[in-house]
């Protein structure tokens, strides 16, 4: 199945090939017959459309071929795929104060690649804690597991000097499979975080790599990317196609209208919607007739969001107004991703805020001078600051990010005109903070594309600020920026409890750390730093209560 899709589309970047390789396998695909079921939407927040119809023919072609042979038994009988199979294998039967009992290099099955398939993790050179804990599937210590990892990866070169990452990803997620308990991603909730085997994925790619520092000889290379060819009979003088992002949504884009509902009438519906607004404003939010609208047309709103191209927020304020408005936007964000956010938010950000807080104060010795400088700042202002965005601004100066790339400061008296004049406002959006500082701020305004586009009410707090600015990238289709990616995912895998398998941000480069200098990004599918940070929060929780 790979070969045939390296291919057709032999210009994928392996980043890309493994993405559309994890995601078949994750909606049932098991082999290349299973591609008669696949469907271009299933496929199409992945590839454009017309890969997308380009892979679906190959396959169709293909098993028409394959039936053919069969038919008239002329040729011999081609080679079987490989079925992946990820079946978790049950711990052994044993009591917690008896010995892991392990058979001599148990065999971890994984898809079949070369020697991926007859690969047997080493167990018994692994620690005794750590055999232990996997018997009475509890968390080894972090020491046991860096010595797993090295004993896993030493074994690995004995049939592979350099495997890719991706094989490395098979190996890690039939561990994982096998004793989820014990190494799966998981938030302190218990949640899976992100694909669940990213972490212990990345440990055996980068001993790997420190293992092969200095053999030049056992590093791949990879293939130039060709640029591929134009379609001339596609129409109109742009072939890319609108960027998708289902990315943790549950409603997408709905597939059927309301009931008893038709473009016609649904379209009068908006009209009288806008009617409304033309004629009252913004107080015409408060009318049950506006929310039962607003409710109706969910359907409709995803449709004006998600066209090709995509629009811009101007033109989407000219057709949704109450779109705008505080409520109904987090009331859109609930029924795009199943979540309250304004209440989760609340809750997290009471709790696990003042914890966060608590973590960098225990460690104060530890941490790098922006994080100590933000942790006096907040101790001089300790009773009149909210401990959720306290957590943040530790959180970003932990990261190494700007404050400005998600919160800018106005003067507590600036109107939206003068928001609009006096700051220069990105693309992207930001949290405009009314007040003499971000800590003392009571007043909030949300920008996108260089203006305000709404201002919360006086009585709102800052729980509803961070709700409304967090909505806007999941209702208006809007990646996280490069400068503010790292603090964005924490908020939506520790705070929301938002967890897919990739990121939002698909920046392609990244200003290193170390030089200062803009460098290309790898394309990860869980924030490194984010998914350590939560794995020594967590391990220091327990550890301290």
């Amino acid at each position: 199945m790979e070969a045939t899709i390296k291919s057709v589309l032999s210009y994928l970047e392996n980043d890309s090939l493994e993405m559309i390789l994890q995601h078949l396998s994750s909606i049932g695909v098991r082999t290349a017959d299973d591609m008669e079921f696949i469907e271009e939407d299933d496929l199409k927040h992945l590839l454009t459309p017309v890969d997308c119809r380009k892979l679906l023919h190959a396959f169709k072609k293909r098993d028409t071929q394959h039936n053919t042979q069969q038919h008239d038994c002329t040729m011999e009988t081609s080679e079987p795929e490989i079925v992946l199979t990820l079946t978790p294998v049950p711990y052994p039967e044993t009591s917690p104060d008896s010995e892991l009992a392990l058979e001599p290099s148990s065999h971890v099955p994984v898809q079949n690649s070369t020697w991926l398939s007859t690969f047997s993790v080493p167990w018994e050179k692994t620690h005794e804690s750590l055999r232990r804990c996997l018997a009475q599937r509890k968390r080894p210590k972090a020491a046991d597991r860096r010595h797993m990892v090295r004993v896993i990866a030493e074994a690995i070169r004995q049939v592979c000097l350099n495997p890719p990452f991706r094989q490395c990803a098979e190996l890690a997620k039939s561990i994982v499979n096998k004793y989820p308990e014990s190494f799966e991603d998981r938030t302190e909730e218990g949640e899976r975080l992100g694909n669940g085997y990213y972490t212990l994925s990345k440990q055996l790619r980068i001993r790997m790599d420190f293992l092969n520092r200095d053999n030049t000889l056992t590093r791949l290379r990879k293939p130039k990317r060709m640029v591929p060819a134009v379609d001339e009979d596609l129409p109109g003088p742009s072939r890319k196609c609108a960027k998708t992002d289902s990315y943790g949504c549950v409603k997408w884009q709905p597939s059927q209208m309301p009931e008893g509902e038709n473009r016609e009438s649904l379209y009068e519906k908006k009209i009288e919607l806008m009617t409304i607004y033309s004629k009252e404003g913004q107080r015409g939010a408060d009318q049950k007739r506006v929310n039962d609208l607003m409710t109706l047309l969910y359907e409709q709103q995803r449709r004006d969001i998600n066209a090709t191209p995509s629009p811009t927020l101007s033109e989407l304020q000219k057709e949704w107004p109450f779109l705008f408005m505080q409520n109904f936007l987090l009331q859109h964000f609930c029924t795009l991703t199943g979540i309250e956010l304004e209440s989760r938010l609340r809750q997290a950000l009471a709790d696990k805020g003042k914890r966060v807080l608590q973590y960098f104060h225990c460690q104060l010795l530890k941490w790098n001078k922006e994080v100590k400088t933000v942790l006096h700042g907040i101790e001089r202002q300790m009773e009149d600051i909210d401990p959720g965005l306290a957590a943040i601004l530790v959180m970003m100066a932990y990261f190494k990010e700007q404050e400005d790339a998600v919160f800018l400061l106005a003067d507590e008296t600036s109107t939206q005109a003068d928001a609009e004049a006096q700051i220069s406002l990105p693309s992207t959006p930001r949290l405009i903070m009314l007040g003499e500082s971000i800590l003392g701020a009571k007043k909030w305004m949300l920008s996108i594309e260089g203006r305000v586009v709404l201002q919360l009410r006086d009585c709102c707090g800052f729980t509803s600020a961070l709700a409304v600015l967090f909505a806007s990238y999941y209702v208006f289709n809007i990646e996280y920026p490069e400068e503010a990616a790292t603090t964005l995912e924490f908020i939506q895998r520790f705070f929301v409890r938002i967890n897919p398998e990739h990121s939002k941000c698909n920046s392609k480069v990244q200003i290193s750390r170390r030089t200062g200098k803009m460098v290309q990004k790898k394309n990860e599918c869980l924030n490194p730093h984010v998914a350590s940070f939560i794995r020594d929060f967590i391990e220091y929780d327990w550890q301290n209560n």
